[in-house]
Protein backbone atom coordinates (compact mmCIF):
# COMPACT_ATOMS: atom_id res chain seq x y z
CA UNK A 1 0.00 0.00 0.00
CA UNK A 2 1.28 3.45 -0.93
CA UNK A 3 1.06 5.99 1.83
CA UNK A 4 -0.51 9.34 0.95
CA UNK A 5 1.65 12.33 1.85
CA UNK A 6 -0.58 15.16 3.03
CA UNK A 7 -0.41 18.33 0.93
CA UNK A 8 0.93 21.14 3.08
CA UNK A 9 0.66 24.86 2.32
CA UNK A 10 3.80 26.20 0.64
CA UNK A 11 5.95 27.88 3.32
CA UNK A 12 6.51 31.62 3.01
CA UNK A 13 10.24 31.16 2.55
CA UNK A 14 9.62 29.05 -0.57
CA UNK A 15 7.13 31.53 -1.99
CA UNK A 16 9.56 34.41 -1.49
CA UNK A 17 12.43 32.37 -2.92
CA UNK A 18 10.30 31.75 -6.00
CA UNK A 19 9.59 35.47 -6.30
CA UNK A 20 13.25 36.39 -5.97
CA UNK A 21 14.26 34.05 -8.79
CA UNK A 22 11.36 34.86 -11.13
CA UNK A 23 13.66 37.11 -13.17
CA UNK A 24 15.62 34.04 -14.21
CA UNK A 25 12.58 32.81 -16.14
CA UNK A 26 12.42 36.02 -18.17
CA UNK A 27 16.13 35.69 -18.96
CA UNK A 28 15.62 32.09 -20.07
CA UNK A 29 12.82 33.18 -22.42
CA UNK A 30 15.00 35.99 -23.77
CA UNK A 31 17.85 33.57 -24.51
CA UNK A 32 15.50 31.21 -26.35
CA UNK A 33 14.14 34.12 -28.41
CA UNK A 34 17.67 35.26 -29.30
CA UNK A 35 18.53 31.71 -30.41
CA UNK A 36 15.31 31.45 -32.43
CA UNK A 37 14.00 28.38 -30.60
CA UNK A 38 10.29 29.34 -30.74
CA UNK A 39 10.57 29.85 -34.51
CA UNK A 40 11.69 26.25 -35.13
CA UNK A 41 9.23 24.59 -32.74
CA UNK A 42 6.55 23.67 -35.27
CA UNK A 43 6.12 20.33 -33.49
CA UNK A 44 7.61 18.73 -30.39
CA UNK A 45 11.37 18.24 -30.74
CA UNK A 46 14.14 16.89 -28.56
CA UNK A 47 16.66 19.21 -26.95
CA UNK A 48 19.35 17.64 -29.16
CA UNK A 49 17.42 18.43 -32.35
CA UNK A 50 16.72 21.96 -31.19
CA UNK A 51 20.34 22.57 -30.23
CA UNK A 52 21.52 21.45 -33.68
CA UNK A 53 18.91 23.65 -35.36
CA UNK A 54 19.84 26.85 -33.48
CA UNK A 55 23.58 26.21 -33.12
CA UNK A 56 23.58 25.65 -29.36
CA UNK A 57 24.99 23.08 -26.96
CA UNK A 58 22.38 20.40 -26.12
CA UNK A 59 23.17 20.20 -22.41
CA UNK A 60 23.59 23.95 -22.20
CA UNK A 61 20.22 24.51 -23.85
CA UNK A 62 18.31 22.02 -21.69
CA UNK A 63 17.98 24.10 -18.48
CA UNK A 64 16.76 27.10 -20.50
CA UNK A 65 14.09 24.94 -22.09
CA UNK A 66 12.96 23.63 -18.72
CA UNK A 67 12.90 27.12 -17.22
CA UNK A 68 10.64 28.17 -20.09
CA UNK A 69 8.40 25.23 -19.17
CA UNK A 70 8.20 26.58 -15.62
CA UNK A 71 7.19 29.94 -17.10
CA UNK A 72 4.43 28.24 -19.11
CA UNK A 73 5.61 29.13 -22.62
CA UNK A 74 6.97 25.65 -23.35
CA UNK A 75 5.82 22.16 -22.33
CA UNK A 76 7.79 18.90 -21.99
CA UNK A 77 5.32 16.23 -23.22
CA UNK A 78 7.97 13.52 -22.95
CA UNK A 79 11.41 13.45 -21.37
CA UNK A 80 13.70 16.02 -23.02
CA UNK A 81 11.19 16.74 -25.77
CA UNK A 82 9.68 20.22 -25.96
CA UNK A 83 6.84 22.07 -27.66
CA UNK A 84 5.35 25.57 -27.64
CA UNK A 85 2.27 26.10 -25.51
CA UNK A 86 -0.58 28.36 -26.61
CA UNK A 87 0.98 31.05 -24.41
CA UNK A 88 4.35 30.63 -26.10
CA UNK A 89 3.06 31.20 -29.63
CA UNK A 90 3.59 34.96 -29.25
CA UNK A 91 7.34 34.31 -29.03
CA UNK A 92 7.40 33.33 -32.70
CA UNK A 93 8.44 36.05 -35.14
CA UNK A 94 5.59 35.13 -37.51
CA UNK A 95 2.83 35.33 -34.92
CA UNK A 96 0.53 38.35 -35.57
CA UNK A 97 0.85 39.31 -31.90
CA UNK A 98 4.56 38.52 -31.63
CA UNK A 99 6.50 40.07 -28.77
CA UNK A 100 9.72 38.27 -29.60
CA UNK A 101 11.65 41.52 -30.09
CA UNK A 102 10.36 42.88 -26.79
CA UNK A 103 11.46 39.72 -24.95
CA UNK A 104 14.93 40.01 -26.47
CA UNK A 105 15.16 43.67 -25.52
CA UNK A 106 14.13 43.54 -21.87
CA UNK A 107 16.93 41.20 -20.81
CA UNK A 108 19.71 43.11 -22.51
CA UNK A 109 22.75 44.10 -20.46
CA UNK A 110 21.59 47.73 -20.57
CA UNK A 111 18.54 46.81 -18.49
CA UNK A 112 20.30 44.33 -16.22
CA UNK A 113 22.82 46.99 -15.22
CA UNK A 114 19.99 49.42 -14.59
CA UNK A 115 18.39 47.01 -12.10
CA UNK A 116 21.71 46.42 -10.35
CA UNK A 117 21.79 50.14 -9.53
CA UNK A 118 18.08 50.51 -8.79
CA UNK A 119 18.68 51.23 -5.09
CA UNK A 120 19.70 54.67 -6.37
CA UNK A 121 16.17 55.18 -7.71
CA UNK A 122 14.51 54.23 -4.43
CA UNK A 123 16.79 56.54 -2.42
CA UNK A 124 16.95 59.57 -4.70
CA UNK A 125 13.93 59.36 -7.00
CA UNK A 126 16.23 59.59 -10.00
CA UNK A 127 16.55 57.02 -12.81
CA UNK A 128 19.25 54.42 -12.27
CA UNK A 129 19.98 53.97 -15.98
CA UNK A 130 22.22 57.04 -15.93
CA UNK A 131 24.18 55.68 -12.96
CA UNK A 132 25.09 52.56 -14.90
CA UNK A 133 25.68 54.17 -18.28
CA UNK A 134 26.76 57.76 -17.65
CA UNK A 135 23.94 59.22 -19.75
CA UNK A 136 20.16 59.21 -19.95
CA UNK A 137 18.37 56.39 -21.74
CA UNK A 138 17.60 58.45 -24.86
CA UNK A 139 21.11 59.95 -24.98
CA UNK A 140 22.52 56.44 -24.80
CA UNK A 141 20.31 55.27 -27.68
CA UNK A 142 21.49 58.16 -29.84
CA UNK A 143 25.08 56.89 -29.65
CA UNK A 144 24.44 53.12 -29.68
CA UNK A 145 22.86 52.30 -33.02
CA UNK A 146 22.55 48.54 -32.56
CA UNK A 147 20.66 48.94 -29.29
CA UNK A 148 18.51 51.73 -30.76
CA UNK A 149 17.57 49.52 -33.72
CA UNK A 150 16.50 46.68 -31.42
CA UNK A 151 14.53 49.13 -29.27
CA UNK A 152 12.72 50.56 -32.32
CA UNK A 153 11.94 47.05 -33.55
CA UNK A 154 10.52 46.08 -30.15
CA UNK A 155 8.37 49.21 -30.05
CA UNK A 156 7.04 48.50 -33.54
CA UNK A 157 6.19 44.89 -32.75
CA UNK A 158 4.20 45.87 -29.68
CA UNK A 159 2.60 49.08 -30.92
CA UNK A 160 -1.00 49.39 -29.70
CA UNK A 161 -2.41 49.85 -33.19
CA UNK A 162 -5.51 47.74 -32.57
CA UNK A 163 -6.29 49.66 -29.38
CA UNK A 164 -6.03 53.00 -31.15
CA UNK A 165 -8.22 51.92 -34.06
CA UNK A 166 -10.82 50.50 -31.68
CA UNK A 167 -10.63 53.43 -29.26
CA UNK A 168 -10.75 56.39 -31.66
CA UNK A 169 -12.77 56.97 -34.82
CA UNK A 170 -10.78 58.85 -37.46
CA UNK A 171 -13.80 59.18 -39.76
CA UNK A 172 -14.04 62.80 -40.90
CA UNK A 173 -10.47 63.55 -39.86
CA UNK A 174 -8.43 65.08 -42.69
CA UNK A 175 -4.97 65.46 -41.14
CA UNK A 176 -3.29 63.72 -38.21
CA UNK A 177 0.14 64.62 -36.81
CA UNK A 178 1.88 61.75 -35.04
CA UNK A 179 4.28 63.39 -32.58
CA UNK A 180 7.19 61.16 -31.57
CA UNK A 181 5.78 58.39 -33.77
CA UNK A 182 9.02 56.45 -34.21
CA UNK A 183 9.30 54.53 -37.47
CA UNK A 184 5.67 55.17 -38.29
CA UNK A 185 4.12 51.77 -37.61
CA UNK A 186 1.05 53.22 -35.92
CA UNK A 187 0.54 56.10 -38.34
CA UNK A 188 0.90 53.75 -41.33
CA UNK A 189 -1.81 51.48 -39.92
CA UNK A 190 -4.17 54.43 -39.36
CA UNK A 191 -3.62 55.77 -42.90
CA UNK A 192 -4.17 52.32 -44.36
CA UNK A 193 -7.50 52.01 -42.52
CA UNK A 194 -8.62 55.51 -43.57
CA UNK A 195 -7.68 56.06 -47.26
CA UNK A 196 -8.62 59.77 -47.37
CA UNK A 197 -6.55 60.68 -44.32
CA UNK A 198 -3.29 62.61 -44.58
CA UNK A 199 -0.53 62.17 -42.00
CA UNK A 200 2.57 63.92 -40.70
CA UNK A 201 5.24 62.09 -38.70
CA UNK A 202 7.42 64.10 -36.32
CA UNK A 203 10.46 62.49 -34.71
CA UNK A 204 14.24 62.84 -34.45
CA UNK A 205 16.10 62.96 -37.78
CA UNK A 206 17.67 59.48 -37.56
CA UNK A 207 14.28 57.98 -36.65
CA UNK A 208 12.29 59.72 -39.37
CA UNK A 209 14.83 58.58 -41.95
CA UNK A 210 14.04 54.97 -41.11
CA UNK A 211 10.28 55.54 -41.39
CA UNK A 212 10.19 55.84 -45.17
CA UNK A 213 10.33 52.05 -45.60
CA UNK A 214 7.40 51.60 -43.21
CA UNK A 215 5.12 53.91 -45.18
CA UNK A 216 6.25 52.54 -48.53
CA UNK A 217 5.55 48.96 -47.42
CA UNK A 218 2.06 50.00 -46.27
CA UNK A 219 1.37 51.75 -49.58
CA UNK A 220 0.67 55.12 -47.94
CA UNK A 221 3.91 57.01 -48.59
CA UNK A 222 2.16 59.48 -50.90
CA UNK A 223 -0.03 60.68 -48.00
CA UNK A 224 2.72 61.21 -45.43
CA UNK A 225 4.94 64.20 -44.66
CA UNK A 226 8.09 63.48 -42.64
CA UNK A 227 9.22 66.23 -40.29
CA UNK A 228 12.55 65.80 -38.46
CA UNK A 229 12.35 67.37 -35.03
CA UNK A 230 11.69 67.03 -31.32
CA UNK A 231 8.42 67.29 -29.43
CA UNK A 232 10.12 69.93 -27.29
CA UNK A 233 10.34 72.16 -30.36
CA UNK A 234 7.52 73.72 -32.43
CA UNK A 235 5.55 71.15 -34.42
CA UNK A 236 3.32 71.53 -37.52
CA UNK A 237 -0.04 73.21 -37.00
CA UNK A 238 -3.38 72.97 -38.75
CA UNK A 239 -4.09 69.32 -37.92
CA UNK A 240 -7.41 67.84 -36.86
CA UNK A 241 -5.78 65.28 -34.57
CA UNK A 242 -2.47 65.25 -32.71
CA UNK A 243 -1.35 61.79 -31.67
CA UNK A 244 0.99 61.08 -28.76
CA UNK A 245 1.57 57.34 -28.51
CA UNK A 246 3.96 56.09 -25.82
CA UNK A 247 5.29 59.59 -25.33
CA UNK A 248 3.84 61.12 -22.16
CA UNK A 249 4.41 57.89 -20.24
CA UNK A 250 8.16 58.18 -20.92
CA UNK A 251 8.64 61.50 -19.15
CA UNK A 252 8.28 63.04 -15.70
CA UNK A 253 5.64 65.68 -14.99
CA UNK A 254 7.88 68.64 -15.80
CA UNK A 255 8.91 67.34 -19.21
CA UNK A 256 5.43 66.00 -19.96
CA UNK A 257 4.02 69.47 -19.41
CA UNK A 258 6.62 70.88 -21.83
CA UNK A 259 5.54 68.38 -24.47
CA UNK A 260 1.86 69.11 -23.90
CA UNK A 261 2.46 72.87 -24.16
CA UNK A 262 4.23 72.32 -27.49
CA UNK A 263 1.30 70.34 -28.82
CA UNK A 264 -1.27 72.74 -27.40
CA UNK A 265 0.41 75.66 -29.19
CA UNK A 266 0.02 73.84 -32.51
CA UNK A 267 -3.62 72.84 -31.95
CA UNK A 268 -6.57 74.71 -33.44
CA UNK A 269 -9.64 75.40 -31.35
CA UNK A 270 -11.33 72.33 -32.86
CA UNK A 271 -8.30 70.00 -32.82
CA UNK A 272 -8.23 66.86 -30.72
CA UNK A 273 -5.32 65.38 -28.82
CA UNK A 274 -5.18 61.58 -28.63
CA UNK A 275 -2.86 59.91 -26.14
CA UNK A 276 -2.08 56.19 -26.27
CA UNK A 277 -0.37 54.60 -23.30
CA UNK A 278 -0.56 52.33 -20.31
CA UNK A 279 -3.05 53.77 -17.80
CA UNK A 280 -3.46 51.60 -14.70
CA UNK A 281 -7.04 51.12 -13.56
CA UNK A 282 -9.15 48.93 -11.31
CA UNK A 283 -10.04 46.90 -14.42
CA UNK A 284 -6.53 45.46 -14.77
CA UNK A 285 -6.33 41.69 -14.30
CA UNK A 286 -2.56 41.26 -13.99
CA UNK A 287 0.33 42.88 -12.15
CA UNK A 288 1.88 44.06 -15.42
CA UNK A 289 0.92 47.76 -15.04
CA UNK A 290 2.59 47.93 -11.60
CA UNK A 291 5.66 46.14 -12.91
CA UNK A 292 5.86 48.47 -15.90
CA UNK A 293 5.50 51.49 -13.61
CA UNK A 294 8.61 50.39 -11.70
CA UNK A 295 10.40 49.63 -14.96
CA UNK A 296 9.71 53.09 -16.40
CA UNK A 297 10.72 54.90 -13.23
CA UNK A 298 14.06 53.12 -12.84
CA UNK A 299 14.79 53.54 -16.52
CA UNK A 300 13.50 57.04 -17.25
CA UNK A 301 12.34 58.65 -14.03
CA UNK A 302 8.80 58.47 -15.47
CA UNK A 303 5.72 56.76 -14.13
CA UNK A 304 2.42 55.52 -15.45
CA UNK A 305 -0.60 57.71 -14.77
CA UNK A 306 -4.22 56.81 -14.16
CA UNK A 307 -7.06 58.48 -16.02
CA UNK A 308 -7.58 60.85 -13.07
CA UNK A 309 -3.87 61.74 -12.98
CA UNK A 310 -3.99 62.54 -16.68
CA UNK A 311 -6.91 64.86 -16.02
CA UNK A 312 -4.86 66.71 -13.38
CA UNK A 313 -1.80 66.90 -15.63
CA UNK A 314 -3.70 68.22 -18.64
CA UNK A 315 -5.54 70.83 -16.60
CA UNK A 316 -2.18 72.48 -15.83
CA UNK A 317 -1.77 73.37 -19.52
CA UNK A 318 -5.42 74.24 -20.20
CA UNK A 319 -6.28 70.95 -21.87
CA UNK A 320 -9.52 69.18 -21.01
CA UNK A 321 -9.74 65.39 -21.04
CA UNK A 322 -12.99 64.47 -22.80
CA UNK A 323 -12.94 60.69 -22.31
CA UNK A 324 -11.02 57.49 -22.81
CA UNK A 325 -11.24 53.94 -24.06
CA UNK A 326 -9.81 51.68 -21.38
CA UNK A 327 -8.11 48.42 -22.37
CA UNK A 328 -7.25 46.48 -19.18
CA UNK A 329 -3.61 45.39 -18.84
CA UNK A 330 -2.88 47.09 -22.15
CA UNK A 331 -2.60 50.56 -23.59
CA UNK A 332 -5.62 52.82 -23.33
CA UNK A 333 -6.69 55.68 -25.60
CA UNK A 334 -7.38 59.09 -24.06
CA UNK A 335 -8.95 62.07 -25.81
CA UNK A 336 -8.57 65.79 -25.00
CA UNK A 337 -9.36 69.26 -26.36
CA UNK A 338 -8.43 72.83 -25.57
CA UNK A 339 -10.25 73.95 -22.45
Amino acid sequence: MTSQIPVEPVPAVLRVRELMTAGLLSHAISVLCDLGVPDVLETARSHVELAKEVNADPEGLLPFLRAACAAGVLAEPSRRSFELTELGQVLRADDPHSIKAMCSLTCRDEFSRTWSDSLHTARTGGPSFAVSHGSSFFEYMASHQEFATLFDKAMQSSAAVDNLLAGFDFSGVRHVVDVGGGRGTMLAAVLKRYPTLRGTLVDLPHVVGNARKTFAAAGVADRVTLVPGSFFDPIPGDADVYLLSRVIGNWNDEDSLRILRTVRTAMRADSQLVVVGQMPSENDRTHYPQQLDLYMFALLGARLRSYEEYQDLFAQVDLEVTGWSNFPDSESVLRARLS
